[in-house]
C-alpha cells in the first residue's frame, strides 16, 4: 500500500485531518486499532467552540451540528447561595455549541465512507518505522494479514496511550502535571435545570451541569481520585447535587442513570509535536482537564493547522508550515492548557489550607463577574479563537 499521509488513530484530530485531506486531494489512510462501534461510542467531550463549527461546517461535516447542536451563549456561577451570569455572546458577539464528540465522529466517519480514501478498522500490532529518513512506514496486521502502509509522512493521532508519541520520546520535553481530585461523570436522563452551563463550586467540592441533548443531562462530581463509580447510588448522587446547588429554585429530579465513570484531571504537554517525518496531533501531543472544554477543540485545531502545512507542502512545494507546525500548534495548546488550569484552580476545593483558597476563589468569581475588562477577557477564552488560516 503506498499513500502521501498516514493517519494513525480514527479519533477526531485523524478522522478530522482524514476529511481535510480529502477534499484536498491529498492522499491518506487512516489506520485504527479498535472497531468502528468502539470508536462511535466513546462518550466523551461535548462543547465545541466557534473555531471548530466553522471548520466542521466549511469541510463539508456541519449540517447535524447546525440542526441538532444546541448553541449557548452565556455561562452560570453559582457560589455563596446565589448565582451570577456571565453573557459571552454580548461580550464577544461568539457563542459555543453542545453537540457530543462522539456525533463528531459519527459524521466524520459516515463522510469518510464515501470517499476513495481508506479508513481500516481492528488494524492489529501497529507499528511506525524509519520516520527519521525520507521513507517512512506504517504496519500493521489486517484480518490476519500484515501490511505494510508506505508514505511521505506519518501523523500520530493515537491517543495518550498510543504508539506514535513513544516512537519519537528521545526528541521531546514532556510536561505534566496531575490534579488531587477527579470527577464522578453522570449522564443521565433528566431534562437540564437550565439552558446555560452551571459551574457550582461549593465547600464541599464542584458540581458542573451541562447537557447532551434536551432530554439528557451530563453532570460532573467533585470527587476523590479513588473513588468507584459503582459505589455511588442514585439517591447519594441526587443529594450531594441538591446540597451544591442550595439556594437555587431547581429540584433535582433524578432520571435514570444511564452511565457512571471517574474522571481524572491532568494536563500533559509534548513538546515537540514532531520529528522527522512524525507529527503528533490531539490527545497523541497533549492532555487538558476538562474543566473548559478545549481538548476536542484541540484536537480539530491540530489537524486544521496540519492539513494546510500540508496543502502548502503538495500543492506549493513548500515545507515551511510542517516545519513551523509545532511552534504554531503549541501557542494554541499552551493557552488552552493556562486557561483550563486556571478554571480548575478557580472552582474546585483544594484540601489543603481549604478556607483560604475558597476565599480566593471567590475573590477571582467576584472579580470576574464584576468587573468589565476582566469578564470581557474571560470571556474571549471561552469562546476561543477564530481558527488558523495559514499565515506563519
Amino acid at each position: 500500500m503506498r499513500t502521501k499521509v498516514a493517519i494513525v488513530g480514527a479519533g477526531p484530530a485523524g478522522l478530522m485531518l482524514g476529511q481535510l485531506l480529502s477534499l484536498m486531494n491529498i492522499s491518506n489512510v487512516i489506520v485504527e486499532s479498535r472497531s468502528r462501534d468502539y470508536v462511535e461510542g466513546r462518550s466523551r467531550a461535548g462543547q465545541i467552540t466557534p473555531a471548530t463549527v466553522k471548520i466542521l461546517t466549511e469541510s463539508g461535516v456541519g449540517s447535524r451540528v447546525h440542526a441538532q447542536g444546541m448553541v449557548h451563549s452565556a455561562l452560570q456561577f453559582h457560589y455563596d447561595g446565589a448565582t451570577r451570569e456571565l453573557d459571552f455572546q454580548a461580550l464577544t458577539g461568539r457563542t459555543v455549541t453542545i453537540y457530543g464528540q462522539q456525533e463528531i465522529i459519527k459524521d466524520l466517519i459516515a463522510a469518510r465512507l464515501k470517499t476513495e480514501f481508506p479508513l481500516i478498522f481492528g488494524a492489529a500490532d501497529v507499528q511506525v518505522h524509519g520516520t527519521d529518513g525520507s521513507t517512512p512506514s506504517v504496519s500493521f496486521i489486517q484480518d490476519g494479514t500484515q501490511q505494510t502502509l508506505e508514505c511521505d509522512f506519518v501523523v500520530g493521532c493515537d491517543g495518550f496511550h498510543g504508539i506514535c508519541r513513544p516512537h519519537i520520546a528521545d526528541a521531546l520535553t514532556c510536561h505534566s502535571h496531575t490534579y488531587p481530585f477527579a470527577w464522578l461523570a453522570i449522564l443521565a436522563e433528566m431534562s437540564p435545570i437550565s439552558e446555560d452551563v452551571i459551574f457550582a463550586p461549593h465547600e464541599t467540592g464542584l458540581a458542573l451541569f451541562t447537557m447532551r441533548s434536551p432530554s439528557v443531562s451530563r453532570i460532573y462530581l467533585q470527587c476523590a481520585q479513588d473513588e468507584d463509580p459503582n459505589d455511588w447510588s442514585g439517591s447519594q448522587i441526587w443529594d450531594l447535587l441538591q446540597s451544591r446547588i442550595e439556594g437555587r429554585p431547581e429540584k433535582v429530579n433524578g432520571g435514570a442513570i444511564i452511565e457512571k465513570s471517574l474522571v481524572q484531571l491532568r494536563s500533559f504537554v509534548a513538546e515537540k509535536m514532531q520529528k522527522g517525518r512524525l507529527f503528533l496531533a490531539g490527545d497523541a501531543a497533549h492532555i487538558v482537564p476538562p474543566s473548559a472544554a478545549k481538548g476536542l477543540n484541540l484536537a480539530v485545531s491540530d489537524a486544521n493547522i496540519l492539513a494546510q502545512a500540508f496543502e502548502r507542502f503538495y500543492a506549493h512545494d513548500k515545507d515551511d508550515l510542517l516545519l513551523s507546525y509545532s511552534d504554531i500548534a503549541l501557542k494554541q495548546v499552551w493557552r488552552d492548557v493556562q486557561f483550563s488550569h486556571f478554571m480548575a484552580m478557580l472552582l474546585h476545593r483544594y484540601d489543603d489550607n481549604a478556607d483560604f483558597h475558597r476565599r480566593l476563589q471567590t475573590a477571582e468569581l467576584d472579580r470576574i463577574l464584576g468587573s468589565g475588562p476582566a469578564a470581557q477577557n474571560f470571556a474571549e477564552l471561552w469562546v476561543g479563537n477564530p481558527p488558523f488560516t495559514g499565515s506563519l
